[in-house]
């Protein structure tokens, strides 16, 4: 078995590599590095049977949690517990890269289902319709809820979605 694994996937307009899969792992955990180009939101979203934490490498990456953006710079890290509605949002209009770990790995295999294998040479931008329409699909399979119109009524992917209620731990490292 491989130590690295280096599959790209794509997401909600997010480049997520998989560093460590659940397989790797004995299901512990999953590891990802994840770029945004500076105009991505995640849906608002709630995990029933995993947790995320994030470290944010480079840039910076705003965590809407329960109502309240709380920006992130590189060098902080934030834990978000299952159960807990949250969404992360780059909308400096500059890269940032960041470490997700889901615990215990599902977020893997939901990516493989929710999002796309990123194709060589592929430009990254906005979610598609059959993009959304694959993630809304996959979520109930992994326990995620989506809590709001994703992307809202009207309003072209990326656009602002109201925040949704939820607490969270962050520390800088």
């Amino acid at each position: 078995m491989r130590d690295f694994d280096g599959k790209e996937f794509v997401l909600a307009g997010i480049v997520m590599k998989r560093l460590l899969s659940g397989e790797q792992t004995a299901g512990q955990f999953c590891l990802f590095e994840n770029k945004s180009g500076g105009n991505t939101k995640t849906p608002i979203h709630v995990h029933a049977d995993d947790d995320e934490t994030i470290y944010v490498v480079e840039g910076e990456l705003t965590a809407v949690i329960g109502g309240q953006p709380r920006r992130m710079t590189a060098g902080e890290s934030m834990f978000l517990p299952r159960g807990i509605a949250h969404q992360l949002v780059n909308e400096s209009g500059n890269p940032s890269r960041y470490i997700l770990i889901g615990t215990p790995a599902l977020f893997d295999r939901f990516l493989e289902e929710g999002g796309h294998e990123r194709r060589p040479d592929e430009i990254v931008g906005p979610p598609t319709s059959e993009e959304i329409a694959r993630l809304r699909e996959a979520s109930p399979r992994f326990g995620i809820t989506l809590l709001a119109d994703w992307p809202p009524s009207g309003a072209q992917p990326g656009s602002e979605r109201q925040p949704s209620t939820g607490s969270a731990q962050r520390r800088r490292g």
